[in-house]
């Protein structure tokens, strides 16, 4: 009982991670008869159980073309369909007369053989007796087969070939050619080569002309006889004919990597007037890519056995798709050169950030569609080989949640733009210089030259300060002199290098700010505060040296004196004597008073006081 249960659970699991459904173990095996009227009464009730409920493991037929059904319908209109589709020349619905569901092959080969195969099955039967569709039954049961040693009178040396020629009815209910038949077309064929065509019937009056003839029939019958036939696995002559493919291969790619590599000298020579730099292996990709095509075209045409074919076809796929995706990343990456080169030629950088991010999702697409040609070779479903994964499907929906938020979040960046390649940003503690953008992360870097990568779904939900989109860089410093400045050397030096700013090719000429401002322990502080207008970093150093100089230069004419912190000390001996024994201290408020009075100057009501600060251009001299 727990070996039951076990081997239950085991298949519901399959079912659930494949999607296959399992058999039905839980029925139990029918009760042993005890005589037989019992068992005849069981029989006759389960059978009318079956009638009246259709089984649920019973795999539903699919639906058939009415006109194909009509065609197909017996096995007297699957020989007469056959016989006059390839009268007519209609090898694709002669092909359809055949049973090509047990072919070991893929797809693409019974694709490629179905006609070449209908024709030597026509061959074959020209070769051994005149054909009457009227033999075959217009109605027979689905259980019997028709071999053509049963429905017409053939020699007895041939009554064995015959015998493999039959009709039967395949899994969608339509009569056709049996797949043993199929099976045996080629060797019945070879072994027909020499024998002369019987006597025709009036179904096939005329011979196909030999624009007609499959190509591959077409270049067999340009050898001899005993060339077509088998000596070592295949024939001679089509050992011959891979010979010549493989040289035909190499011969495209000499040609292919020739022929670009003049169009490019030529196109440098008319377009640059310069020679074309010599890159070795430069078209290597491309001609490889011809020659892979070159044989896998060439392939299809000789007629190969068809498990041979399918080998061979699923192998120069694979090479063909290796090397059409190198071929891809080789032209991707030279148009990306070319692009690059325009790019630095415009004033905006988003050129600059969208051409790496356009050359990697095309390379991903390439890669993409090289695995999607690839999983097609072997004719798999990728739809139901997803749907089927299960919980592994789901843990690689958990797994993938990171790379499709980065993904997300490197479309942010490419569409909000909050920041270009060669932009100053601060995110997060990290500050540097962006050098890069792609699909999973940005590369940036530091002002130590250190680089930091991070992931592009950290720019959809933190804040980014872009340093480079500033149009003007603040400057603020204060300027300290020694206490023993005059305020006339004061206000001076102030207007001075206001007029500094107001001729300097960079600073903001309509904000900007230069001021007494403070006493500091040891030295008058002068408030500089400006603006300059400049992209880059480093154009903005070169400024505020000159700047800095120039002020340098200013103070030294005005002979101001900058101050560094010291300490004064000053010693008495006995009492202080000086200028301050010469004020009247008897009422110390009012002399307060009196001497700001003097030095502010009369109280100035609300329209004769100073408005707002104004900026004009430089001092005319």
């Amino acid at each position: 009982m727990r070996l039951r249960m076990r081997r239950i659970s085991l298949l519901l699991l399959i079912e659930f991670l494949v999607g296959v459904s399992a058999p039905d173990l839980s029925a139990q095996p029918p009760a042993p008869a005890t005589n037989g009227l019992r068992t005849s009464n069981t029989a006759s009730e389960n059978a009318k159980k079956q009638e009246a409920e259709p089984s649920e493991t019973e795999t539903p037929v699919p639906e058939v073309d009415p006109a194909l059904k009509k065609a197909l319908g017996s096995p007297r209109a699957t020989m007469q369909t056959f016989l006059e589709a390839m009268k007519d020349n209609r090898g694709e619905d002669a092909a359809r007369c055949l049973d090509l569901s047990q072919l070991a092959a893929t797809n693409e080969a019974r694709e490629t053989k179905e006609q070449e195969l209908a024709y030597k099955l026509r061959e074959v039967l020209k070769k051994l007796v005149p054909i009457e569709p009227t033999r075959y039954p217009e109605e027979a049961d689905p259980d019997a087969n028709f071999s053509l040693s049963e429905t017409h009178n053939t020699d007895e040396a041939d009554r064995p070939i015959a015998e493999q020629i039959v009709i039967s009815k395949s899994p969608d209910g339509l009569w056709r050619f049996s797949a043993d038949t199929v099976a045996a077309i080629e060797q019945l064929h070879e072994d027909l080569l020499e024998r002369e065509n019987v006597t025709e019937t009036a179904v096939v009056t005329t011979d196909a002309t030999e624009a007609d003839v499959p190509f591959s029939i077409w270049l067999s019958e340009q050898f001899p006889v005993e060339m077509r036939k088998t000596q070592f696995l295949l024939p001679s002559y089509l050992w011959i004919c891979l010979v010549v493919i493989l040289l035909l291969g190499m011969i495209a790619d000499r040609i292919t990597r020739a022929a670009l590599d003049l169009l490019m000298r030529a196109w440098f020579r008319l377009r640059h007037r310069t020679r074309a730099p010599g890159i070795p292996g430069m078209w290597r990709p491309v001609g490889l890519f011809v020659q892979c095509v070159t044989w896998y075209a060439a392939t299809k045409l000789i007629g190969l056995p068809t498990t041979l074919l399918a080998v061979l076809l699923i192998g120069l796929k694979y090479f063909s798709v290796i090397a059409g995706v190198w071929t891809s990343f080789h032209l991707i990456d030279l148009a990306a050169r070319l692009a690059r080169r325009r790019a630095s030629n415009t004033r905006s950088r988003f050129d600059d950030l969208l051409v790496p991010l356009l050359t990697k999702s095309l390379k991903f697409a390439a890669v993409c569609l090289g695995l999607v040609i690839c999983v097609n070779a072997f004719d798999l479903k990728v739809v139901g080989l997803l749907g089927g994964l299960g919980i592994g499907g789901m843990a690689l929906a958990f797994a993938s949640q990171d790379a499709i938020a980065n993904v997300f979040g490197s479309l942010t960046v490419l569409l909000d733009r909050p920041f270009e390649v060669g932009d100053w940003i601060v995110s997060e503690g990290v500050e540097g210089t962006v050098e890069s953008v792609g699909f999973r992360s940005t590369r940036v870097r530091t002002f130590y030259n250190s680089l930091i990568t991070l992931p592009n779904s950290r720019f959809t939900n933190s804040a980014v300060d872009n340093m480079g989109q500033r149009q003007f860089r603040r400057f603020k410093t204060s300027i300290c002199v020694h206490y023993d400045t005059t305020p006339e050397q004061i206000d001076a030096f102030c207007e001075g290098i206001r007029e500094l700013i107001r001729r300097h090719p960079y600073t903001r000429k309509d904000y900007y700010h230069v001021y007494f401002n403070d006493f500091n322990d040891s030295s008058l502080n002068i408030l500089l505060y400006c603006f300059f207008l400049c992209s880059e970093w480093s154009v903005e150093l070169r400024e505020r040296h000159r700047l800095l100089v120039d002020t340098m230069k200013l103070a030294s004419r005005l002979k101001v004196q900058f101050a560094y912190p010291t300490r004064t000390i000053q010693l008495f001996r006995g009492e202080r004597t000086g200028d301050v024994q010469d004020c009247d201290w008897s009422d110390p408020t009012n002399l307060g008073v009196r001497e700001a009075a003097q030095v502010a100057g009369p109280v100035l009501s609300e329209e004769d006081r100073p408005g707002d600060v104004l900026f004009p251009g430089p001092t005319e001299i």
